[in-house]
């Protein structure tokens, strides 16, 4: 018999059978597990993430929202656009040179290559106005399209009569456009686009133009009505011309060359859907300015008449014949035309009247100029 009982121990180690019996259940009563839900949301309440966690997140979210525009959103609508739309050429037919018979005013020259609109895309009147500029070229000897010192571009705007406002059927039509003839005795030229930017930096001697949307060839903005008066006055000492040679168009002028011999809403009628073909509004583009000329043209070659830029007009906002309302402080704004990128499609209307301040600026707001055919 062994008298060590540590040795015994470690040769017969005990063994513990675990008890077969029912796990212990513990609950937790209602008291109890109210308490322990307000600690928690205390816990959370009380604690703060640091700043730079909050940032991060931040900066996820803009990713995350980001990736989702341009590879879900993006495609998307470019296919849906792609699949919807008609593409349309933009020109006609050339237009016949005139070379050495042509009577140009100073300063101008005729441009090489012009072309003719496709009328039979445009609203009844069109043909009629468009054979009317072609007449005027060939008594006149004036060119259809001409081009200043600068590279501006203008197209003949032949003198007549034209109905200014518009019906009341008109669909978005406002109480002050009262309809009315307009006589306009002389013939001008008109610019065929809306001043660009590059056109601004090349008179006004800048280095940058002031536009919140860049680009050579995208219309010039964030302009007052005062700008658009020093850029004419410059242009004009450019080209050694006398004061006015260079100028913005009237209201009255604006409309009638907007028209261009229609009667409906918009120079191709008075379909709404169709706008997307002729402007930059709403409804086709709600992100900014686009290029000028990139839509389809009137009956005597303007472009962006509809959409784009609001342009400012020379004169001041006034009452049309048989409005008799109070002007109020409308009497000294300056009116302007022609919608823009933003608005819906009634503000685009070629009778739409609008008018502001003329200290008013903004990404909206542009210009194109007359050239007179004297001197």
């Amino acid at each position: 018999m062994d008298n060590n009982p540590s040795e015994n121990l470690d040769k017969n180690p005990i063994k513990i059978k675990k008890s077969q019996g029912p796990k212990p259940v513990f609950r937790l009563s209602p008291e109890m597990r109210q308490a322990g839900k307000e600690a928690a949301l205390k816990r959370f309440a009380t604690h703060k993430a640091p700043k730079w966690r909050w940032m991060l997140w931040i900066a996820e979210v803009v990713i995350l929202l980001a990736v989702i525009e341009q590879f879900l959103l993006k495609p998307f609508f470019k296919k849906h656009t792609e699949k919807n739309t008609v593409k349309v050429e933009v020109h006609g037919e050339p237009i016949p040179e005139m070379n050495e018979m042509a009577r140009l005013p100073k300063g101008l020259v005729e441009a090489k290559p012009a072309f003719f609109p496709k009328i039979e895309l445009l609203a009844e009147g069109s043909e009629r106005m468009l054979q009317a500029q072609k007449a005027v070229s060939d008594e006149e000897k004036l060119p259809i399209e001409v081009v200043n010192s600068i590279g501006m571009r203008f197209r003949l705007i032949p003198a007549g009569t034209g109905m200014i406002g518009s019906p009341e059927n008109e669909k978005g039509r406002g109480d002050i456009e009262i309809r009315h003839v307009q006589i306009f005795p002389e013939h001008f030229y008109m610019g065929k686009y809306e001043v660009t930017q590059a056109q601004w930096i090349r008179v006004m001697g800048t280095t940058a133009a002031g536009a919140c949307y860049k680009g050579d060839n995208r219309p010039m903005e964030e302009v007052t009505w005062y700008d658009c008066q020093r850029f004419v006055a410059r242009l004009n000492q450019l080209e050694d011309l006398p004061e006015n040679t260079y100028r913005l168009p009237t209201e009255a002028e604006w409309e009638y060359a907007c028209r261009a011999g229609t009667d409906t809403a918009f120079c191709f009628g008075d379909d709404f859907k169709k706008l997307k073909d002729w402007a930059d509004f709403e409804d086709s583009n709600h992100r900014g300015t686009s290029e000028v000329g990139t839509k389809l043209p009137n009956a005597l070659g303007l472009y962006d008449m509809h959409g784009n830029v609001w342009e400012w007009c020379r004169d001041l906002y006034t009452n049309y014949p048989g409005d008799g309302s109070d002007l109020g402080e409308r009497s000294v704004f300056r009116n302007i035309r022609g919608g823009n990128w933003y608005v819906g499609a009634t503000e685009c209307r070629s009778a739409n009247r609008c008018c502001l301040p003329p200290g008013s600026k903004g990404n909206m707001l542009g210009f194109r100029i007359i050239r007179s055919v004297k001197p």
